[in-house]
């Protein structure tokens, strides 16, 4: 609990490997809220992800989408879905992330998690840097750190996010 008031972002962390997956633990939060869950990835997948971020936010219309892990309550392991939206002229970007844990049945019940993280450009960077050469090491991470805006500054000052659309499930 305590890592969590300190963090505020997003974080990968491989906790256990083997020749065919990653096992990370995925821990976030945006001060208010906070979660972690633990996915696993092809080797690759991290690095592939990050690879989409690249020059993230080249403009105002410029948003970015991915998922990781599972979302069919019938796969181990949890799931990550992030979808990156430039929200003004200046670079300013949020992502809008939603988290499945292991065994959660759907989009609305126990487990589940959406919530907004205000990111920068300089942090998407460095993110994507770390991402890109994280490999099969335990303890290695990856760390897309928040924004000095809040959360609430988020929905203050651009509520057309609430008309983002969620990520639905496969």
């Amino acid at each position: 609990p305590l890592q969590f008031a300190i963090m505020r972002g997003i974080e990968f962390e491989v906790v256990w490997f083997d020749q065919d997956a990653i096992q990370c633990q995925v821990t976030y939060s945006n001060g208010p809220f906070c979660g972690a869950t633990k996915i696993y990835l092809a080797h690759d997948d991290l690095s592939k992800t990050a690879e989409t971020l690249i020059g993230f936010p080249s403009n105002i219309e410029d948003s970015r989408s991915f998922q990781l892990g599972a979302f069919e309550p019938n796969s181990a392991g949890g799931g990550i879905s992030m979808s990156f939206r430039c929200v003004d002229s200046v670079g300013h970007a949020v992502v809008l992330v939603r988290l499945r844990a292991d065994g959660c049945k759907g989009p609305n019940e126990p487990e589940c998690v959406c919530l907004y993280i205000p990111v920068e450009a300089g942090s998407i960077d460095t993110f994507v840097t770390k991402a890109r050469s994280i490999n099969a090491t335990k303890g290695a991470k990856a760390y897309l750190h928040m924004a000095d805006h809040t959360v609430e500054w988020v929905q203050r000052a651009f509520p057309s996010l609430v008309k983002f659309t969620v990520p639905r499930w496969r």
